[in-house]
């Protein structure tokens, strides 16, 4: 049985793993969009003549691998139960995608047990796939037009819909309860209590439906366009971790470049012209991230130090600016680029890190922000160098692309203000970094205890809380960040700003 819980001490945000492809900084594509053969379904990301050898080898190791690496197909029946426990000694022969995999840096050696553990524990425990996902609220009225013909979107858990469930033949805890409480009452492979960011922009924009891409059935599913986000989805790919000697095992394909890959297929079944084609790229909506959290957890997970993950950042920028130019060549005209959340207010990370000091010689106190926040400074650096990078390379395009609409969203700032401010925001001082669904402990944030398993913690208010699994945000965040990116101040402009001239 769960524990209800009121109150505690603190706050959260967000994260996620995964990916594959050939050119590990353009996984997106030398696909020709013109010689794309229109899109069959089940959608499948089959090698073709337009991929590499390499790419083709490796689609058929990820066929003939792991069966958590399965193709879209109909998912089987939800057993709505509780995954067993089981001991943290014990072993496991399933791959559990790495949804929670969790930083650390060298000379931590003493945690790393109990985290591998912790990871395998929730391998073990993972849960079958529920018999459909959610799509966002639809409207009881047929669309008559609005700001934007289409919408699409990029990126990982932070707005994945239920592409992961989908394809995961062992979705692990987003496919049981309490995840969807809030809104849907059941599990829709959304990684919250409720609803995400682009559910509150699908309703403001006032589309019927709007699909997870592997959720499509026809054209018809795709009228208003199409969710490409998976769960531990990354900017690099699997072949760029396993040059630099990182278990790869359990990285999932879909990283962003994979998911622009489905977008050229989408794109030429929607459209059988040129002029058609870019007609719909210059009036659609683009939601392009945020993207590049997870290339940086899993080495921190697998040891590696924090000058190795900082070495990354610049790789991870340049993969996304690639996918973004592949867009714009497409036709692309109006696209929103989020930065990174702070990774240093995430009660798992902050649990993970509680009785450590990142620096040799250092207080384990110089590893936090001032006590307003309580978040790890040393983390949260490194997520504003990607930032900053981040808004270099957008400005770099800009210059290249006079006529494109380039718009940085941040997430930096929307949710540092919640976790610095949380009653002016609605939230529970005391719990501002707390996680309402956990293991217990430390901020709630112990992990070897899952949100859904019997004995984890759950608050009797997620809309309290900032945090709603430790890695996750609430309903009640994700409505605040939309609303900065619908109607500023953190995006400028903001996209309902933008909406008139479409």
């Amino acid at each position: 049985m769960r524990t209800r819980m009121r109150a505690s001490t603190t706050r959260v945000c967000s994260i996620y793993l995964c990916r594959a492809r050939s050119d590990p900084f353009d996984p997106a594509s030398h696909l020709n969009i013109s010689t794309l053969p229109m899109h069959s379904w089940p959608p499948d990301p089959s090698p073709s003549l337009h991929h590499s050898a390499e790419e083709r080898a490796t689609y058929i190791q990820l066929r003939s691998g792991p069966k958590h690496y399965k193709q879209h197909r109909e998912p089987a029946r939800a057993e709505q139960r509780h995954p067993a426990r089981r001991s943290s000694s014990g072993s496991s022969s399933s791959s559990y995608s790495s949804i929670f995999l969790h930083g650390r840096p060298a000379g931590m050696v003493s945690m790393l047990g109990p985290l591998l553990l912790a990871a395998a524990f929730l391998v073990a425990s993972a849960a079958p796939v529920p018999a459909a996902a959610a799509t966002a609220p639809a409207a009881t009225r047929p669309y008559h037009g609005g700001c934007y013909s289409h919408f699409f979107a990029f990126g990982d858990s932070l707005i994945d819909t239920g592409n992961f469930i989908h394809y995961s033949t062992a979705p692990g805890p987003v496919a049981h309860s309490p995840y969807g409480e809030t809104f849907f009452h059941r599990p829709t492979g959304r990684w919250s209590d409720g609803r995400l960011i682009v559910d509150f922009i699908v309703e403001r924009l006032g589309y019927p439906r709007w699909s997870p891409y592997l959720d499509g059935k026809s054209k018809e599913d795709f009228q208003h366009g199409a969710n490409f986000a998976v769960a531990s989805g990354t900017a690099l790919n699997q072949l760029l971790f396993k040059k630099h000697g990182l278990n790869v095992g359990s990285i999932t394909p879909y990283s962003l470049g994979v998911q622009i890959g489905w977008f050229k297929k989408l794109l030429a079944m929607l459209a059988s012209t040129e002029h058609e084609r870019r007609e719909i790229m210059a009036r659609s909506l683009f939601l392009v991230g945020e993207i590049g959290a997870n290339d940086y957890n899993h080495p921190f997970f697998q040891n590696r130090t924090l000058g190795f993950v900082d070495s990354l950042v610049p790789l991870v920028i340049r993969a996304i600016g690639r996918s973004l130019e592949s867009l714009i060549q497409l036709g692309a005209k109006t696209l929103y680029v989020p930065g990174i959340f702070p990774l240093g207010c995430l009660p798992r990370y902050i649990f993970l890190f509680r009785n450590s000091s990142r620096t040799a010689g250092a207080g384990a106190d110089d590893d936090y922000d001032d006590q307003a926040t309580g978040c790890l400074r040393w983390l949260n650096d490194l997520t504003s160098r990607h930032n900053a990078l981040l808004q270099a390379k957008l400005a770099e395009l800009r210059r290249a692309h006079g006529d494109v609409s380039l718009v940085y969203v941040d997430y930096y700032g929307e949710v540092e203000g919640v976790v610095g401010a949380p009653a002016r925001n609605g939230f529970a001082p005391a719990t501002a970094l707390d996680a309402c669904c956990g293991g217990g402990g430390f901020h709630n944030a112990n992990f070897s205890v899952h949100c859904t398993e019997p004995g984890a913690v759950t608050c009797a208010d997620p809309s309290r809380y900032v945090s709603w699994d430790g890695l996750h945000m609430t309903e009640a965040v994700y409505r605040i960040m939309a609303r900065g990116l619908l109607d500023g101040p953190f995006a400028q402009p903001p996209i309902m700003a933008t909406c008139n001239k479409h």
